[in-house]
This record gives C-alpha cells, sequence and structure tokens, in this order.
C-alpha cells in the first residue's frame, strides 16, 4: 500500500506530545512491513534545518485566500521514510518562534493551509513521480480536513477519488473550533453532511474529519469506548455513536530499541529482568545526581509529566505531600506545564528537601534515568488517549500507580501495577499505601510484578499489523460505499 501521514507532529522534528510519537515510530515500522510510506508536516520555524539535514524539494504557486502564494517544500529521509515539510508565506514562516498558537482561530488558518497545500503537493508527486496514496493517515483536528478536501476533489479528479482516508483520534478534548471562517476566505464550500448539521457541528475541524473520514481509531480500545460517553465525548459523542460501526482502537506502541535498559547508552547501568538486581545501581545513581540521600532501600516515587490538569497533577501533590509525611519514602519529578502546578512542586520540594529532588525542564535523557530507578512511576490521569509514560517505565522495572482510564487502563494490569478509579487524591493514596506495603513488606512479590511487567511486549510491531488492517478495511469500505 502506499500510505501518506500527515500531521501537526513528528518526532524528532517536532514534538509536544505523545502525536509526535507515534508519527514518529508507526511509518518507520510500516515500511519495515514493506509498504511505502511518506510524511507530510508543517516547516515549522523551531525546525533545524541543518541539524535535520532538511534540503529544498519542490516549489510551486498555489491560490489560497485569494492571494498567490509560493509554497516550498523541504525533504529528508529517515529509516527510509520520506518526510516533506511545507511552508507558504504567512503561514509557518521561518523566523516563527513557536508550534501552537496561543490563539487557536491563527492555528485554524495554519493548519487549513497545510492540508491545501496538501492536495496540491500530491497531485504533482501523482503526475512526476507517479506516487498515489490508497491511504490518507490523518491525525487529530490540526488535518482532520483533508478528508473533506478529498471528498470534494474526489468528484472531479480521479488521483482523490480513489483514496481514502483513517482519522487517528490522538485527544479529542482539542477539535479545532472556528474552521468555517477559514473556509469560507479560502473558499472552500460549507460542509453540509447531515450529521454535522443534525448536531450543529459544522464549525469543527475534528467534526468534519469524523464525519468525512472513512475509517477512524483511537490510540487505545478503552478510549474509543469512553470518547462515546457524555464526560469524554466533549460534544461530539452523538457522532461518535453513528460511526461506531466505523471505529477502532489502536493500542499505541513504543520504540522498544530506544527504550530498552539492556542496551541504553544513557543509564549507569544496563540491566534486564534476568538482571534485575542490578537496577539498584541507577536508583543510587539518580539519588546523587539529583542531591537526595543514598539509600537503596527507600521506596522512590517518581513522575515524569506535562503539568496540565489531564495529566493529574492536581490530586498527585496532595497525595505525595500526605504520603512523604507519614512515610519514610522520596519522590522526583520531572517536568513543566501550568505555572499553579509548578508551583505546587516546588512548594513540595521547599516542604520536603530530604525527600524530593524537583526538576521544572524537560530532558530526556533525565527521563530514562528516572524510569531505570523509580520504584512507582505515578500517571494519575484525568484521561489518558493511550499514554506512553507507563509503558516505558513498565519496560525498566519501575511499577506504575495509575488511574484506570483510557490507555492506562489496557496496558496496566492490577497484578503488575497499582490501579485506582475514582479522580481523587484520596483514591490516588489507597493506590500508593498498598503499593508502599508490597515494596516494604513482600519483596518477593514485589520482584514478580517488575518481571512481569518488563516481560510486556508494546513494540510498535504489533500495532503496526493492526493498522494494516485497519487500512485494508478502509480500502473495502472505500470499494463498497464510495
Amino acid at each position: 500500500m502506499n500510505i501518506l501521514f500527515v500531521a501537526a507532529e513528528c518526532a524528532p522534528f517536532v514534538k509536544v506530545g505523545g502525536l509526535g510519537d507515534v508519527v514518529g515510530s508507526l511509518p518507520k515500522t510500516l515500511r519495515k512491513l514493506g509498504h511505502s510510506v511518506r510524511v507530510i508536516l508543517p516547516h515549522f520555524g523551531t525546525i533545524n534545518d541543518d541539524y535535520f539535514g532538511i534540503t529544498p524539494y519542490h516549489s510551486f504557486e498555489m491560490t489560497w485566500n485569494n492571494t498567490d502564494t509560493r509554497v516550498d517544500v523541504g525533504y529528508v529521509s529517515r529509516h527510509d521514510v520520506p518526510h516533506f515539510f511545507i511552508r507558504g508565506w504567512p503561514f509557518f514562516a521561518p523566523n516563527e518562534p513557536f508550534i501552537y498558537h496561543e490563539d487557536v482561530g491563527i492555528d485554524i488558518g495554519r493548519f487549513l493551509f497545510l492540508c491545501g497545500a496538501t492536495m496540491e503537493f500530491v497531485q504533482w508527486l501523482s503526475e512526476k513521480e507517479n506516487w498515489k496514496p490508497d491511504i490518507y493517515h490523518v491525525n487529530d483536528w490540526h488535518t482532520s480536513f483533508l478528508p473533506y478536501l478529498l471528498y470534494n476533489a474526489g468528484k472531479k479528479d480521479p488521483v482523490f477519488g480513489k483514496a481514502t482516508s483513517v482519522l487517528s483520534i490522538h485527544n479529542l478534548r482539542y477539535q479545532g473550533w472556528g474552521i468555517g471562517w477559514h473556509m469560507d476566505r479560502a473558499g472552500i464550500p460549507p460542509a453540509d453532511h447531515e450529521l454535522l448539521i443534525a448536531s450543529g457541528k459544522q464549525d469543527s475541524a475534528m467534526a468534519l474529519g469524523l464525519v468525512y473520514s472513512t475509517m477512524l481509531n483511537t490510540v487505545s480500545p478503552r478510549y474509543a469506548q469512553e470518547i462515546t460517553s457524555d464526560d469524554e465525548g466533549y460534544g461530539l459523542e452523538d457522532i461518535l455513536h453513528a460511526r461506531m460501526s466505523r471505529m477502532v482502537g489502536i493500542l499505541n506502541g513504543i520504540d522498544a530499541n530506544r527504550w530498552n535498559p539492556a542496551t541504553s547508552a544513557t543509564i549507569p547501568y544496563i540491566y534486564n529482568k534476568d538482571t534485575i538486581e542490578q537496577r539498584i545501581h541507577n536508583k543510587l545513581a539518580i539519588q546523587t545526581e539529583l542531591g537526595l540521600p543514598q539509600r537503596p532501600d527507600v521506596p522512590m516515587m517518581g513522575t515524569v509529566m506535562r503539568m496540565v490538569e489531564q495529566k493529574g497533577p492536581g490530586i498527585m501533590f496532595p497525595a505525595v505531600r500526605d504520603m512523604l509525611t507519614h512515610h519514610d519514602a522520596q519522590f522526583v519529578l520531572l517536568g513543566s506545564g501550568q505555572y499553579q502546578y509548578e508551583n505546587d512542586a516546588y512548594a513540595l520540594g521547599q516542604d520536603f528537601p530530604e525527600q524530593t529532588a524537583i526538576r521544572l525542564v524537560f530532558d530526556e535523557g533525565l527521563a530514562e534515568r528516572i524510569y531505570a530507578a523509580v520504584d512507582m512511576f505515578l500517571m494519575p490521569s484525568l484521561f489518558e488517549p493511550c499514554g506512553l509514560g507507563q509503558m516505558i517505565a513498565m519496560q525498566y522495572g519501575a511499577l506504575p500507580v495509575v488511574r484506570e482510564t483510557g490507555g492506562l487502563a489496557d496496558t496496566v494490569s492490577p497484578n503488575v501495577g497499582f490501579t485506582f478509579t475514582d479522580f481523587s487524591s484520596y483514591s490516588l493514596e489507597k493506590a500508593l499505601e498498598k503499593a508502599l506495603d508490597v515494596y516494604t513488606n513482600d519483596p518477593k512479590n514485589w520482584k514478580q510484578r517488575q518481571i512481569k511487567a518488563m516481560s510486556l511486549d508494546f513494540s510498535w510491531e504489533k500495532s503496526a499489523n493492526q493498522y494494516v488492517e485497519l487500512y485494508q478495511k478502509a480500502i473495502e469500505v472505500k470499494n463498497q460505499y464510495g
């Protein structure tokens, strides 16, 4: 199959969240399975062209918003997958210092342009290189408008008319509201799908993607169920109910080569499930690195997180504060985010200077050393479409303490990690109490849990094969229903 990914993020070029990890990993795994895969991304000003070796590839003129615009396409091949980077004045200018603008209206205009320019560029690819996508794989609201453009163009153009589309929902909370004004400005007819009209969602980019994509998927099976509820559908649950027969949940994977304690060049002491006793040396090393007392037997809690409401810092800090008050334990945190939560983290560090290490930055190397050192890894999310932290933690033998939601519920078994249901500090405290009890009083059970965790397979190969099945289903549906 010829598969075209279109997304706002792709590691290592540009990454804000899990979307970047998926688009950075899934295409290369599909390529290994024998498919022809290409990726189209915005050419953000923050991307370092020299560092990544991005070079000019193609330029063309396009009329957009009643203005003739020059579109420049950059190129680099990574893992034998061509990656193309699109910019055209005034969108994705070289001097832009941001990925996402604080004004979502500006972002809607930028990403709508990306979709329009993608259509023009694919037309050129089909004519000059004889490469036509069988599948357009779009991701989240930023590129969910593309299936509607395909629908319109397909009425006249065979290049687009035979293609099918898959929309991956990484986070339904963000929906790109206000797209109607930008469509009108670009001369694109308003969408008249009956589901949009009935639900009053014609102005949502995500809603357009939900109704015009051939197939839909979420990044975990549990999340596919949750978003059809009033609580987690964020106003789109009616459309999702209507399209349930076209939606599946496919769990994200992780790069098993990148996140491997047996081969890592980042952690001080390598180990595997058969030599897990060596893991303690990483704990001692991180205690030294972060200025904590070197104590091999003290239970160490930790987290690597974006400190936003979704990730649960609001319930985590009171729970951790209670644990440190009543238990001999340590806590390490790496991450940054909203001001109020960074303040909470700072206050915790000030109040428990001998028990905590707080680092309000992003540092991938330090993150890996934390995964390899902590005993308990905290992810008390309000909602979690998939989550990667808990999977990485288990590969390193850190046992997750998570709320049973989305991908956390799909990946963390109670006989491996420690789970809770209610989104409250009290429920998290009870889960931490259980974890501390097992760690302190049942070391044999603890080691068995660690070995089970490290034996789990979260590699992308399994997920990639499920995506191939989804693509094949999308083609069958397209052929049957048009």
